[in-house]
């Protein structure tokens, strides 16, 4: 075997075969994987080389001791989707259950390629609901400090220069000093109330019944409501068109959706409903109007698609307006948070000037 020296004037210049590995998995480590993965199956590679194989080109050093590890698991006999679902933290519910239809229906590597292309769309979205999202947030931590340093820091320094002037100070003037005191002195415990009460929240949405509580009551609520129902019709939309398109059986599609929305126990235990209903002979369409948990829309749709037998192309199109539709209520909510964030801002710090100086308005009158 020949090897090939580079000698000469350009000898410092080293070509970039191999890449630097980094440590943490990225959403776009999952990605090639998974694309490489496809590409390996479709050239009738083994699956577990494949996978060993796919575990030598990614550049997440994390990536490759999960693949790796998978690829044991596999090699024992499970399969592919049971091995990815061990490593929850790398590879998410959804995913495992639409390789585990993949593997049902026989098209894999067909499965990859859509898997793929939805996690990419995925985070594309994600990006910009973050987006959307991120001026409010920053406006609301800025109050935050703000009114903090005021209450801590400017407030003690008034109330020095107040206790020279030997009259009684104005209600609003001698609350806000209160607070000011209350909150240095215990300042700490509320932190600490503040922290134990979101750790015993999180326990308690964590059960099963805590959690279908909880998402009735954000379901409820205008507008944030409006948004999980029309995300929850994207992400049905899109997963499943996903899955029929494979050949997954609808019945075992619908069972592939409870793993799918274990992040939502009320569409959770819908599709518990939608699979009874399957399961007895009805369609599609009528299962899911027999919720009460999906838009008239998407129902009527399904309906048509299921006539039509082109089931997986009309929701593949539902997917992408529904997807439309949440980016546009991520983006009204951000305007609306950010008004009221604004206003909330300006009438607090107005009232915390309004207390300091009221007691020198009284005495230059």
């Amino acid at each position: 075997m020949t090897s090939v020296v580079f000698e000469g004037p350009g000898a410092m210049f080293k070509p970039r075969v191999s890449h630097k590995m980094h440590e943490k998995c990225q959403l776009a480590d999952i990605l090639a994987f998974f694309r490489q993965l496809n590409t390996l199956f479709n050239a009738g590679t083994p699956i577990y080389e494949s996978i060993l194989i796919a575990a030598e080109q990614t550049e997440s050093k994390k990536l490759q001791q999960t693949i790796r590890e998978v690829a044991r698991t596999v090699a024992s006999g499970s399969p592919l989707s049971d091995a990815f679902a061990e490593h929850p933290k790398v590879f998410q519910e959804e995913w495992c259950q639409i390789i585990r239809g993949g593997e049902i229906s026989g098209s894999l590597g067909e499965t990859l390629v859509n898997l793929a292309t939805q996690i990419d769309e995925a985070q594309k979205f994600r990006a910009k609901v973050k987006s959307s999202l991120a001026y409010p947030m920053t406006i609301l931590v800025v109050s935050i400090i703000a009114v903090t340093v005021m209450l801590v820091v400017v407030v003690p320094t008034f109330e020095k220069m107040f206790a020279d002037f030997g009259k009684e100070l104005p209600a609003p003037t001698q609350a806000l000093i209160a607070l000011s005191n209350d909150l240095q002195e215990n300042g700490m415990r509320y932190l600490m109330y503040i922290a134990g009460s979101i750790f015993a929240f999180r326990k308690i949405i964590a059960t099963e019944a805590g959690g279908l509580v909880w998402t009735r009551f954000l379901m409820s609520v205008p507008i944030f409501g409006d948004m999980i129902v029309q995300a929850s019709m994207q992400r049905f939309a899109q997963n499943v068109s996903i899955l029929l398109s494979a050949g997954v059986p609808v019945l075992e599609t619908i069972d592939a959706m409870k793993g799918i929305y274990s992040y939502n126990p009320v569409y959770q235990t819908a599709m518990k409903k939608v699979a009874q209903h399957v399961g007895r002979g009805g369609n599609l369409s009528d299962a899911l109007a027999s919720t009460g948990l999906f838009t008239a829309f998407l129902e009527n749709m399904a309906r048509i698609g299921e006539q039509s037998g082109t089931l997986p192309e009309v929701l593949g199109e539902l997917a992408s307006f529904y997807r439309t539709k949440v980016e546009v209520f991520a983006g009204r909510i951000a305007s609306q948070m950010e008004t009221i964030l604004i206003a909330l801002m300006s009438m607090v710090v107005g009232a915390l000037l309004i207390s300091l100086y009221l007691p020198l308005f009284e005495m230059s009158a």
